[in-house]
C-alpha cells in the first residue's frame, strides 16, 4: 500500500509543451489582433489631434478679440510692418530683435526686425512664453557662444521646431503635423518669408494661415521684402465693415505658412483652387475659423466656387459664364466687405 503513489508516478504521463504549429498560430493571432488595433488607435488619435486644433482656434479667437477691443475695434492684422512711421503702429514689440538678459541683440533668425504676422502679435501680446536657443544663420543651427535668440517677441518658426522638436506649447499652431508642404524649393520659407514651406518642415506642426484681405501693409508681396514710404498709411480693417462674420474666413489650415492670399478672381487659375489649403484632418478636411468666431470643418472641394460661388471682381466687370452659381459651402474669403459678395 505503501509503494503505489510511487509506481503512480513512474508511470505519469509527462506534461506536453507547445508545438511549434502551435506557437505560430497563437503569434499570427497577435498579429492579426495588432494589425486590427492599430488603424483604429491611428483613427482616435488623429480625431484627438483634429479636437484640440478646434480647440486651439477658439482660443485664437478669444485673443482675436480681445485685440480687437484693445485697438479701436481693429481686425487683427494678418500681416504688419512697422520699419516706418506710419499712421498707426499697434503693438510695437512683435517681432523685435531679441535682448535676454545681458546677451547681444540678435536679430530674429527668420524675416524681418518690425515685420510680422497675426501670430507674432499675438504671442507678444498674450505673452504666450518664450523659447530660448542658440543663435542661427544661414537657415541652420549654428553653435555660437554669443548668445541666444528669445522667441518672446517673435511666434516659434521652422527654426524654432528644428531645434525643440518636442515643442508643443505653442496654440497658434495645429496639432496635426504636415506631411505635404507647398514649396518644391528646399530653401524656401514659410509665407510670408519665402515662397512657401519646403520638405524641410514636415512633421513639424501644420501652419494656421491668416486670409490677407486683413493685412495691415498692403505693400508686403512673399518674402516680405516691400518697404513702405515714408508716412505711408497703414491698412486697417474695423470689424464692423465686414457683411457676413459668420461667412468671413479669418484662418484656415495651410501647407504655406501664416498667411494665405484672398483669390480676387478665383475663376482665372487652376492652381489657385486649392488655396494652399491643407487637408490635414481625418476624411481630408480642413478646420476654418470665421469671424464671428465659430470654428468649422470643411471636406475638400474640387474649385474655390464651390466653397465660395463665385461673385464680380468689380463693379464694372461682368462676372464670366457660370461664376454666379449658388453658393453651397457659405464661407468667404475675398471681397468681404463688398456687399455683390453672396451673402449666407
Amino acid at each position: 500500500m505503501q509503494t503505489r503513489p510511487f509506481q503512480q508516478m513512474m508511470f505519469a504521463r509527462p506534461r506536453r509543451g507547445f508545438t511549434i504549429v502551435e506557437l505560430i498560430v497563437v503569434i499570427a493571432i497577435i498579429a492579426l489582433l495588432i494589425a486590427l488595433l492599430l488603424p483604429a488607435l491611428k483613427i482616435a488619435k488623429a480625431n484627438s489631434q483634429w479636437a484640440t486644433s478646434q480647440s486651439n482656434l477658439r482660443q485664437i479667437a478669444t485673443l482675436m478679440q480681445g485685440y480687437t477691443s484693445d485697438n479701436r475695434d481693429r481686425v487683427l492684422p494678418s500681416a504688419f510692418d512697422h520699419r516706418a512711421p506710419l499712421q498707426f503702429k499697434g503693438p510695437m514689440r512683435a517681432k523685435m530683435t531679441s535682448t535676454p538678459g545681458s546677451l547681444p541683440t540678435l536679430a530674429p533668425p527668420i524675416g524681418t526686425p518690425l515685420v510680422g504676422t497675426w501670430a507674432d502679435i499675438l504671442w507678444t501680446t498674450a505673452n504666450l512664453g518664450t523659447l530660448a536657443m542658440p543663435e542661427m544663420s544661414g537657415g541652420d543651427l549654428v553653435p555660437d557662444t554669443s548668445g541666444f535668440y528669445n522667441y518672446r517677441f517673435d511666434s516659434p518658426d521652422r527654426l524654432a521646431y528644428t531645434a525643440h522638436p518636442n515643442y508643443s506649447g505653442n496654440i497658434l499652431r495645429s496639432t496635426t503635423a504636415m506631411k505635404k508642404p507647398i514649396s518644391i524649393d528646399p530653401t524656401s520659407e514659410a509665407l510670408p518669408w519665402g515662397n512657401g514651406a519646403s520638405e524641410r518642415e514636415i512633421d513639424h506642426p501644420g501652419y494656421f494661415a491668416a486670409n490677407n484681405f486683413f493685412t495691415s501693409a498692403p505693400w508686403l508681396g512673399a518674402g516680405a521684402t516691400g518697404i513702405p514710404a515714408a508716412g505711408q498709411m497703414e491698412r486697417f480693417v474695423p470689424s464692423g465693415q465686414i457683411l457676413f462674420p459668420s461667412a468671413a474666413v479669418y484662418l484656415v489650415d495651410s501647407r504655406a505658412g501664416e498667411t494665405i492670399e484672398p483669390v480676387p478672381m478665383p475663376w482665372a487659375a487652376a492652381d489657385t483652387n486649392l488655396c494652399e489649403i491643407d487637408f490635414r484632418y481625418p476624411g481630408e478636411t480642413c478646420l476654418f475659423l470665421c469671424m464671428d468666431g465659430h470654428v468649422q470643418t470643411e471636406p475638400k472641394w474640387e474649385k474655390i466656387e464651390d466653397l465660395q460661388g463665385g461673385y464680380f471682381t468689380s463693379p464694372a466687370s461682368p462676372p464670366p459664364p457660370g461664376a454666379n452659381d449658388p453658393d453651397p459651402r457659405g464661407l468667404k474669403i475675398s471681397n468681404l466687405d463688398r456687399a455683390d459678395n453672396p451673402g449666407p
